[in-house]
């Protein structure tokens, strides 16, 4: 048997709840055989998992990843990257600004809640975070904290989708130079989740932006939904994953680690392609 992979997990070091340590416990748990970390925009928990891997003899491979946002017809789109170098001195700056720019466009986020007497300020925000990316989830569980809310789902639909659009600010990379800068580093570039969120033609110009795959295998897809992205990825040559989109708490109604997974003759798919890419790196 190949055995599974789950190739999309967030960690405290984004929006996710638990720990790199508990989800390689969790994911050696279900008997995966490979997990790939996957937070927004940071290698950090990757980082973390590599640290404690080195330390603890546990039976499991860890692949680098992080779930990229990018700019597409003026949208925030995400692009998961897997087998880059993590140590890619480019890739690692990006990552850094990425860091920057989100504090700046929390404090925006938080002025504009402020602006509707909503009385939260930055440090609140950075207590709840403490070493993550700072994401809109953080915000959300002070507003639920401080009783402005009730739950997640209403922060967001309340305030946090609006102020998100009404702060936006265009920090991210555009998809084709992200991608480009992906590959560089010696990495194979995803489109996650794409589910009900482009249309055909938008996928077509996404595909021709030079991705390598699609996840095809996601706990908000449905049964017809997974087998159209299956077909047309066969139809490019594309690359297939999928994962758990696993964040450790309900909010998003997504599953536990493994429960959606994709098959680990994937991973040797997606491995031999980022092996002969890394081979024609110029000084690698």
């Amino acid at each position: 048997m190949a055995g599974k992979a789950d190739l999309h997990i967030h960690t405290t070091y984004s929006d996710g709840k638990i720990s790199p340590f508990e989800v390689l416990n969790l994911a050696v748990a279900k008997g995966l055989k490979a997990i790939s970390i996957t937070d927004h925009d940071t290698i950090k928990g990757y980082l973390k998992a590599e640290e404690i891997l080195k330390s603890e003899q546990l039976p499991i491979e860890l692949i680098s990843g992080a779930e990229f946002t990018a700019s597409f017809n003026d949208k925030d789109i995400h692009l998961l990257g897997y087998f880059f170098d993590p140590y890619h001195n480019e890739l690692s700056e990006y990552l850094t600004a990425c860091s920057v720019q989100r504090r700046r466009r929390m404090k925006s986020m938080i002025d504009w809640l402020n602006k509707k007497n909503i009385e939260i300020d930055f440090q609140e925000v950075q207590a709840i975070s403490k070493h993550a990316t700072l994401a809109r989830p953080h915000l959300a569980r002070v507003l639920v904290e401080k009783n402005y809310v009730s739950n997640h789902i209403e922060a967001f639909q309340r305030y946090l989708v609006a102020a998100h659009e009404e702060t936006r600010q265009p920090y991210f990379l555009d998809a084709n130079t992200l991608i480009a800068l992906v590959r560089r580093a010696g990495g194979a570039v995803i489109l996650a989740h794409p589910g009900k969120l482009f249309t055909q033609q938008e996928l077509e110009e996404i595909r021709i932006l030079g991705i390598d795959g699609i996840e095809c295998i996601h706990p908000s897809h449905s049964y017809q939904q997974h087998n159209h992205f299956v077909k047309w990825a066969q139809k490019h040559h594309l690359l297939q994953t999928g994962g758990s989109d696993y964040h450790g708490h309900p909010d998003y109604g997504y599953t536990p680690i493994g429960t959606v997974a994709t098959s680990y003759n994937n991973v040797i798919k997606m491995k031999a392609m980022t092996t002969q890419r890394k081979a024609l790196i110029p000084n690698n």
